[in-house]
């Protein structure tokens, strides 16, 4: 049975890391500001140390996880308490404190994702591969992120309880639907075209059906609602040209497409496997029901007519039929056996995706805009198309260009502030700074160095993770 210095390390690295940042916790009471009321140990100093004694005793992975979400959640109660606190004023000991605690945090956090992505080292004994139900809450997680809290457009922005509760919330709303596309997509032996196309019935549902916004004069109060909606309004349809574009187009790249892009780039093993067995499928539906649910009995959810949401209905049902035929004529057609080609460096795709983004998010806001963005995103997958026939296209090309658009978004959001609420300055920028910390994590465990999917892959094109030119127009790309 062999063993792995680094493991070791990272093992001891996670527990002691833990502990010490608990231990901070608890000095903050003493050398933090006076206390007005009676002195309380806060709730993250037996979460830290309970995490730590778990990282140490249980399995290495378990207890990875187990510390990785004690480092999340200290991280945000910290966060959110150095903020109040820079509003009173710190003691130098204090501060000098908080920088240890926060150090302790990042060092655990860099432990524990070791520890979860290292190969196994004991050769021969079976274990329960625990990689999978990461990658799915990691899913989960980030379809989110790339819908709603990335862009940090909304009252709560900055506040660390209500990006819990909409980190779940939207997870049920997005982050479901998303994997239950892709499983149906998966198990019938259909390609991303299908997958797309589903994509599109579910952001078209969501927009159309669900929150009905795109029916909506002031959805929610945001600021400058009504004069985006009339600049490219469509009087007999009763709906903004731009706002249809942006929502769906925006619902099928962030919410679904690019973060289930990037979850099969973590593991390109199972890019074509199923995920989800019966229970989580059940899990899945329910939660994306429950979730829409509440959606719709939120007064403000329902300003379509009974015109707008049959045409809304049948254009989803469409959507769902298109994906169904192509998927079939993708399965029934005898598939080439892929064809030798040279590898096409990732750096091009990132540029032009990032590019595309960064397009689509400063156009004008009008017909202008309308026509831009469409002829620019058609272009773009156009491009793909023809890349894919030319070039070696693999898994970490997809995932490069999905990372590329989730940068995008998250850079830009640096640069307005919510239209909603008044959120401070501080909190609005560590809100931009953790969203983007997690986009860029999900992008390098997506696209860092495994020889047997980059050099090795594209020196045999016949190996399963580089995908036949056909795959991209009408099979199986992953």
């Amino acid at each position: 049975m062999s063993r792995n210095p680094d493991g070791r390390r990272a093992a001891w690295m996670l527990p002691g890391a833990l502990t010490v940042a608990g231990l901070a916790s608890a000095a903050l009471v003493v050398v933090g500001p006076p206390l007005d009321g009676p002195v309380s140990l806060p709730l993250t100093v037996p979460l830290l140390l309970a995490a730590a004694v778990a990282a140490r005793v249980l399995p290495g992975r378990v207890g990875a996880g187990i510390g990785l979400a004690a480092v999340v959640l200290a991280a945000a109660a910290a966060t959110a308490a150095l903020i109040t606190q820079a509003e009173g004023g710190l003691r130098p000991i204090a501060v000098g404190v908080r920088a240890v605690q926060f150090t302790a945090l990042a060092i655990a956090a860099y432990a524990g994702v070791r520890q979860l992505v290292r190969p196994r080292q004991d050769a021969g004994v079976p274990r329960r591969d625990w990689t999978r139900p990461l990658q799915l809450v990691a899913l989960l997680c980030l379809s989110a992120i790339g819908a709603e809290l990335l862009a940090a457009y909304s009252d709560n922005t900055g506040d660390p309880g209500g990006i819990a509760f909409a980190l779940v919330f939207f997870a049920a709303l997005y982050g479901a639907p998303a994997l239950l596309a892709r499983e149906l997509v998966r198990r019938r032996g259909w390609g991303w075209p299908s997958l797309l196309l589903l994509f599109a019935a579910l952001g078209t549902a969501q927009a159309c059906l669900i929150d009905q916004s795109l029916f909506s004069a002031d959805y929610q109060g945001y600021e400058g609602w009504e004069e985006i909606r009339q600049a490219s309004l469509i009087p007999p349809l009763g709906i903004s040209a731009y706002n249809a574009f942006s929502f769906i187009v925006g619902h099928i790249i962030y919410s679904f497409a690019a973060p289930v892009t990037l979850a099969e780039a973590w593991a390109p093993q199972r890019t074509r496997e199923p995920w989800l067995g019966p229970f989580g499928t059940v899990a899945a539906v329910l939660a994306y029901a429950a979730a829409a649910a509440l959606i719709v009995s939120d007064p403000e959810s329902r300003s379509g007519s009974p015109a707008q949401l049959a045409v809304s209905a049948a254009v989803v049902v469409g959507f769902v039929v298109a994906a169904v035929l192509f998927g079939r004529r993708a399965a029934a057609r005898t598939r080439r056996p892929p064809r030798p080609a040279r590898r096409l460096p990732l750096w091009p795709v990132f540029a032009t995706a990032l590019l595309v983004a960064l397009v689509i998010d400063l156009s004008p806001q009008d017909w202008g805009g309308v026509a831009l963005g469409v002829a620019v995103t058609g272009g773009f997958g156009l491009a793909l198309v023809a890349a894919a026939r030319t070039w070696g296209w693999s898994v970490r090309h997809s995932a490069t260009a999905a990372f590329a658009f989730l940068l995008a978004r998250g850079v830009m959001a640096f640069t307005y502030f919510p239209l909603l609420g008044d959120v401070a300055p501080l909190p609005k920028y560590a809100h931009n700074t953790v969203m983007l910390l997690a986009v860029l994590t999900a992008g390098w465990l997506a696209l860092r160095y495994r020889p047997d999917t980059a050099e090795e892959r594209s020196a045999h094109p016949q190996a399963k993770h580089l995908t036949n030119p056909t795959d991209i127009a009408g099979g199986t790309a992953p």
